[in-house]
């Protein structure tokens, strides 16, 4: 059980890089006159199961530090991190959910999703940073 938070969380992250890739498919086409295919829901598929996992390894990952651990600040730290992602995870999901109902020309609204899930993949990698001196630490 202890393991299982990590990998799904590792796995669920470089996963959000290929999301990350097919985003920027589209800023070149729309933005940089590159021609090209923007995998629409390809990115939408895997952009809702990514957030719906990370969600859920949030989850997952407190159930298992209250049942195996007490809170140290290590723990603290990477909880934190954790509780910061849930509105950045909120508004990935609720724009995306937007946009791919309604589709139309936009502007500000796919500027805000995407400079939302460029700082939420940051706080993935400082989760990532927090988590591996727990591995670490804690269950190797």
């Amino acid at each position: 059980m202890l393991w299982l938070h990590p990998v799904i969380q590792l796995l669920a992250t470089m996963m959000a890089f290929y999301v990350l890739f097919l985003a920027w498919q589209k800023v070149k086409i729309l933005h940089l006159g590159q021609k090209g295919k923007f995998e629409w829901r390809k990115h939408v598929f895997w952009g809702r199961i990514i957030i719906i996992v990370w969600f859920g390894g949030l989850v997952l990952g407190r159930v298992a530090v209250h049942s195996h651990w007490d809170m140290s600040p290590l723990f603290l730290t990477h909880s934190q991190g954790a509780m910061i992602m849930v509105p950045f995870m909120l508004i990935a999901y609720v724009t995306g959910s937007v946009m791919d109902r309604k589709r139309q020309k936009r502007f500000w609204l796919p500027v805000v999703h995407g400079v939302n899930n460029i700082i939420m993949l940051g706080l993935a990698l400082y989760q990532f940073y927090t988590g591996y001196f727990i591995v670490v630490n804690f269950i190797l």
